[in-house]
């Protein structure tokens, strides 16, 4: 058990600098020793710029959620209604873009801390699913996914820099 409690917020434009940072770290956290140092830096340059994220936080549909221990950053999730994959024809999903933590963070529940956060937030906002993609190489992501008690449903290819990656899509009813 945590000393400290997790801090969740949501994420505004006075963020952004926050938000680029930390998700640069966490993405090489998570894949810098799993890719080309080249791919990983091009998909940081194409997706974690200041310009990108500026325009996700002011798109309807789509937030940012900050998490802190002891009032530093230790992870975030994003979370968008933009993408209804054809599997949910009936049901209202919410995509889970990302959910990831500093790597000296993760291992000690906060990453599930922050999950049930996004499911309470998204439950609280008419939303019954939750959906999400992951590598079909990050096995502890997958791991932790099964876990919570996700479920594959399809699979689709990502692309970082120049690899071809193939995602894996998982769902959960909440």
């Amino acid at each position: 058990m945590q000393p400290y409690p997790l801090v969740i917020r949501t994420a505004g434009v006075d963020d952004i600098s926050l938000l680029c940072n930390i998700a640069k770290r966490t993405f090489l956290d998570a894949f810098g020793q799993l890719n080309d140092p080249e791919d990983n830096q091009s998909f940081i340059n194409e997706h974690f710029t200041t310009e990108k994220i500026r325009a996700a936080l002011l798109t309807p549909g789509v937030i940012y959620l900050l998490a802190f221990l002891k009032q530093q950053p230790v992870g975030y999730a994003k979370l968008s209604n933009h993408e209804i994959p054809a599997a949910f024809k009936k049901a209202t999903p919410l995509k889970m873009e990302k959910l990831y933590l500093l790597k000296s963070f993760t291992g000690k529940g906060l990453g599930e801390k922050l999950f049930r956060y996004c499911t309470q937030w998204a439950s609280l906002h008419g939303y019954s699913h939750i959906w999400l993609f992951v590598w079909d190489r990050n096995m502890p992501a997958i791991r932790f996914y099964d876990r919570l008690g996700f479920t594959p449903f399809g699979q689709d290819v990502q692309i970082v820099g120049s690899d071809v990656q193939i995602a894996i899509m998982m769902q959960k009813k909440i």
